[in-house]
């Protein structure tokens, strides 16, 4: 005899399929600077348990995005790719989605080359990543009658590029020496430090050639200093041009104004410009003839009319050589400066 027995509708019901649970630590969006439709699994690994301003120093340049699949996502910030991690880090902190492959670019000191080889700036700045570090270890001004004691000083400039449009820069004259001067003794210092941003605002245009490069700086030399150079907090502003003219001549050119601190202790504003005229003899070797009125680009110069001339030495893409030799156009200025100094690509 067949019998049957009935058992409860749950009893035969098989339990629900157990569902995948995401993971209680799994990212729910991408870190900042990259898109939600970037891949995941193509986002390069962070340090997270350093500081953030300090996790570009270990993470990892091998894990690189390629150039093929982030031009498959459109408007992605190539710095993000970069082999720098560095670079990585700015593009992350700095978003700009429009920056050119540049930045993937190994440094080079030629282009857009240093600034202090000359006493205008250029319009140009380093891609995103770039670091230039010049230094001029040999600047002696000679003497001016009843104004100045002769004096020598070792200046430096770093560069980095923050974005491939804005540069942030370090400057300061460095260390100083200034033999005695009338009731003055001689004394050796450390010139204030000078804090710096340069802009380019367009490039050369080959269908209007008369429209030239542009550029904008502002900078604040601060009171950081030695007490026998503190001279309080001097603010300035440029506009940074150059054209290209015939046989191959750069002209570079720069109208601005900058403060000063007058007799009393009180900031007073001057024009100041300043111009080079470029040449290149070789692909490594060019001279050029500058000159300034009243101050240099940089706060380098006494406050007078200077004309000189001079040349910049490439050796590689990585490292320059530059001198120039200039004198006042009156009584008021030095019979002579003399600088001497290089600059390499990072």
């Amino acid at each position: 005899m067949l019998v049957l027995l009935a058992l409860p509708a749950s009893a035969t019901q098989l339990p629900p399929a157990p569902q995948d649970q995401p993971a209680e630590d799994a990212p729910t969006e991408n870190p900042p600077g990259f898109p939600p439709e970037f891949p995941r699994d193509l986002i390069p690994p962070d340090s997270g348990w350093l500081p953030r301003g300090a996790r570009w120093l270990v993470t990892d340049s091998s894990d690189e995005v390629s150039d093929e699949e982030l031009m498959r996502l459109g408007p992605v910030d190539p710095g993000l790719s970069s082999p720098l991690p560095r670079t990585r880090w700015l593009a992350r902190n700095f978003l700009e989605t429009v920056d050119p492959w540049r930045s993937h670019e190994p440094a080079n000191i030629r282009d857009p080359g240093p600034d202090t080889a000359n006493f205008p700036n250029s319009p140009y700045t380093l891609p995103r990543g770039w670091v230039y570090v010049e230094t001029t270890p040999f600047i002696w001004t000679a003497a001016t009658r009843n104004v100045q004691s002769a004096g020598w000083n070792w200046e430096y400039l770093v560069r980095i590029g923050v974005t491939d449009r804005v540069e942030f820069r370090v400057f300061s004259n460095g260390l100083t020496y200034s033999e005695p001067f009338g009731q003055s003794a001689a004394y050796t210092a450390l010139a204030p430090l000078v804090l710096d941003t340069k802009i380019h605002l367009w490039g050369a245009d080959d269908k209007n050639v008369l429209l030239p490069s542009a550029g904008l700086e502002f900078y604040v030399q601060t009171n950081w200093a030695s007490p026998q150079l503190q001279a309080g907090t001097q603010p300035a502003a440029t506009l940074l041009f150059s054209n290209e003219l015939p046989w191959d001549v750069l002209l570079e050119w720069n109208v601005g104004i900058g403060a000063t601190t007058n007799d009393l202790g009180n900031l007073t504003y001057q024009d100041i410009v300043q111009f080079a005229f470029t040449k290149s003899l070789t692909p490594d070797l060019q001279i050029f003839f500058q000159g300034y009125v009243n101050q240099a680009s940089l706060p380098r110069y006494g406050q007078n009319t200077v004309l000189g001339w001079g040349f910049v030495r490439y050796f590689g893409s990585r490292t320059s050589l530059f001198g120039s030799y200039n004198s006042a156009t009156d009584l008021a200025g030095p019979a002579s400066i003399i600088q001497l100094g290089g600059a390499a690509a990072f």
